[in-house]
């Protein structure tokens, strides 16, 4: 039986590789990884529910194409270098879309308490459908702190694939040192940083059924496997390499 690498030259699957590891949803980025010419590729072509919102459509020849049923967005760039010659054109203004604007009240939020309230209510209306949860971890791989990235990680289920798994771990691990660094340097003292530690194991307790809980699973297996825990009959202090190790496990 012929795979699908029969069918593809060395090319092919350099483009595929990189579309699928690419940690961008923008259209314009995609192609530009794929190697694809936005001048000639896309004419004459099928692409309808697509999704072009945030995209740089500049210089872009869609002459003859279906985009009917594709998104768009204030963020989506379109010139007279944009050419839609015969093309079939039936916009979907994602701004205006319910969801759309529930996810920008997220980004919106200053607050932990607020952004979960409104996660829930995101999770609760549309569902953890695909594109929620490719949008949940979206933001959480572009958390700028720690708090922020378990807020998301509580609501994001835990099958993911691999490569969401890979994305999301990095990220956590480096927003983790950094939260230990910034506890640690404020007294100097390791203690310091167990405190910040119980705060963040309380947070992963109480998500179940989610990425947190996963991480919490792992945090408890760590603890567990200690020599000491073992002496103490179950009873141990989780500390900052514990919770790292855990970190480091996500997926696995």
């Amino acid at each position: 039986m012929r795979l699908v690498e029969d069918y593809l030259d060395h090319e092919d699957l350099r483009a595929i590789k990189a579309v699928y590891e690419s940690n961008t949803p923008r259209f314009d980025l995609l192609v530009k990884a794929s190697g694809l010419d936005p001048k000639r590729d896309f004419q004459h072509t099928n692409l309808r529910n697509l999704d072009f919102c945030g995209a740089d459509l500049r210089g872009f020849d869609f002459s003859g194409s279906d985009l009917r049923q594709s998104a768009k967005n204030s963020n989506t760039l379109i010139d007279d270098t944009t050419i839609f010659g015969n093309a079939k054109i039936d916009w979907i203004d994602r701004d205006s879309l319910p969801i759309v604007l529930k996810m920008q009240q997220i980004e919106a939020v200053t607050t932990p308490n607020n952004r979960r309230l409104l996660l829930n209510e995101l999770t609760t209306e549309f569902g953890k459908t695909p594109h929620v949860v490719t949008y949940m971890i979206s933001a959480a791989t572009n958390a700028s702190d720690l708090e922020t990235f378990l807020d998301f990680s509580g609501f994001i289920p835990k099958d993911l694939s691999a490569h969401q798994f890979k994305t999301l771990r990095g990220k956590a691990q480096t927003l983790l040192k950094k939260r230990l660094s910034r506890a640690r340097s404020r007294t100097g003292r390791e203690r310091t940083a167990i405190f910040s530690i119980d705060s963040i194991a309380n947070q992963l307790r109480n998500s179940p059924s989610s990425l947190s809980e996963h991480i919490y699973e792992r945090l408890v297996k760590v603890v567990s496997e200690k020599q000491h825990t073992i002496s103490l009959k179950g009873m141990a202090t989780i500390e900052p390499n514990d919770l790292t190790e855990a970190f480091a496990r996500i997926g696995y």
